[in-house]
Formats: structure tokens, sequence, C-alpha cells
């Protein structure tokens, strides 16, 4: 969450990994970050929501549990 934020402080486009029933790319620059849900997510500035759970990478960063792949 702290590397999305700093994407969205800095207006720097977010390049990602998804994980939705396979993998897709996403990217854009992200324009607001919920958190207060159960299911914390983001928006882009072309109006796609994403799960944050669903990001794998990260501008070339993989999550942990994603790293040994």
């Amino acid at each position: 969450m702290e590397m999305l934020t700093d994407c969205k402080n800095r207006g720097a486009k977010a390049e990602m990994i998804l994980d939705i029933n396979g993998l897709e790319r996403a990217e854009g620059v992200i324009q607001q970050i919920y958190t207060d849900g159960p299911t914390p997510y983001l928006e882009l500035q072309d109006g796609r929501t994403i799960v944050e759970k669903t990001i794998i990478a990260l501008n070339g960063v993989f999550r942990l549990e994603y790293s040994g792949c």
C-alpha cells in the first residue's frame, strides 16, 4: 500500500500486474485510494477500479508471496 500511496502522491504512472482469474496488466495514474472498507481498492484517472489484493506487482516490484515464482 505504501508504494501505491507514493505513486499517487507523486502523480507517477503505476504499472501493475494483476491476478484476476489469470494475469493481466493495468497502468495509469492513481486518482484515489480507498482503504476504509473491507476490500481496499484504488481508482485510476481513467475511472478503472482495481482491488488492492489483486495487484501482484507494481512498477516491477512483486509482492513477497509472488517473488519466488
